[in-house]
């Protein structure tokens, strides 16, 4: 934007055209103001200062939404930065402008980053409590930030699956791949989609699957130990059957692994035993539990994700 005013105006039109009983008529649209701000290509703009200045930005993006009549609720907030940096949250914060949400983007090679972010998250908001339970999104997520080759394999699945394991435990309230479909001309499989453009035949990609896969865990959250340097997990349980996913994900490629699974004070009785690899194998097995724990091995190659699901017969 050049123009202040304009800018301004274009944020209500815009907010009056999806969130407008007269337009889309939508409900609850989440408005996030720029993407990756910090970022050249984007403008790099300076959470201070008088040169481009985000917190402009969005006090005009804001007061534009303030003027948008005849609309559904919606929310506002940002600021979509190429990362979760203190210095940009706390200057959003501090702003006194309408924030309804956080959002950042994460791109790390090990997923359990996503833990250690929203902890420091948590740690910068406290001297500001009304905005500790503030909704925050991810508003992009993935291993790398680049155009990769391993986003078309089961690398990307794995990690997927290991970064929403790191994400489930107080992390954000929404997280967002990115992106739905590859641009044209990435025939070389780089691109960062969950299917490939048309022009690349639009086929579905190993990530495409993990997050219907993962719907199957939906349910109860039940304690599960053990988690190691590649194997992570978790377990829930629903209408009686205790489902825990495990994921092998492997920076390296090279570790697999003979994982122990261990279940406790199960009622005796008759079980079955069901394992389920992400377009892999699918095997039931009878089991007998006594008084005993119902222990059993599962062998998970690198970059494998497998839901085990446990009910009574």
């Amino acid at each position: 934007p050049n123009n202040w005013d304009e800018w301004a105006l274009g944020v209500q039109r815009t907010v009056e055209h999806f969130s407008g009983r007269g337009g889309k008529n939508l409900g609850g649209v989440y408005y996030e103001v720029w993407n990756e701000p910090d970022l050249e290509q984007f403008g790099k703009w300076k959470y201070g200062g008088n040169d481009k200045n985000y917190l402009t930005l969005y006090r005009y993006a804001a007061a534009g939404a303030a003027r948008a009549a005849g609309v559904n609720a919606f929310s506002l907030g940002g600021p979509g930065t190429t990362g979760l940096y203190k210095s940009w949250i706390l200057a959003l914060v501090q702003s006194g402008l309408r924030i309804d949400f956080l959002s950042w983007h994460s791109y790390f090679p090990r997923p359990e980053q996503y833990a250690t972010d929203e902890k420091n998250l948590i740690t910068w908001l406290l001297p500001y409590p009304q905005y500790v339970l503030l909704p925050k999104f991810i508003t992009e997520f993935g291993f790398t930030g680049n155009k990769d080759t391993r986003y078309g394999t089961t690398y990307a699945a794995a990690y997927t699956a290991a970064a929403i394991r790191q994400m489930i435990s107080g992390g954000p309230t929404y997280a967002f791949s990115f992106q739905p479909k590859d641009g044209p001309n990435q025939a070389e499989g780089n691109g960062w989609g969950l299917v490939t453009h048309e022009d690349n035949g639009k086929k579905p990609k190993p990530r495409y699957y993990i997050y219907n896969f993962l719907n199957a865990m939906a349910g109860t959250r039940v304690d599960l130990k053990g988690e190691g340097t590649w194997v992570t997990g978790f377990a829930t349980r629903r209408e009686g059957v205790l489902r825990i996913m495990l994921v092998n994900f492997d920076a390296s490629g090279a570790h697999s692994e003979n994982v122990p699974i261990t279940i406790a004070n199960l009622p005796p009785g008759t079980y079955s035993w069901r394992e389920r690899f992400l377009l892999g194998r699918d095997t039931t097995f009878t089991e007998t539990v006594t008084d005993q724990p119902l222990a059993k091995t599962l062998y998970m190659p690198a970059q494998s994700v497998a839901i085990v699901e446990i009910s009574k017969k």
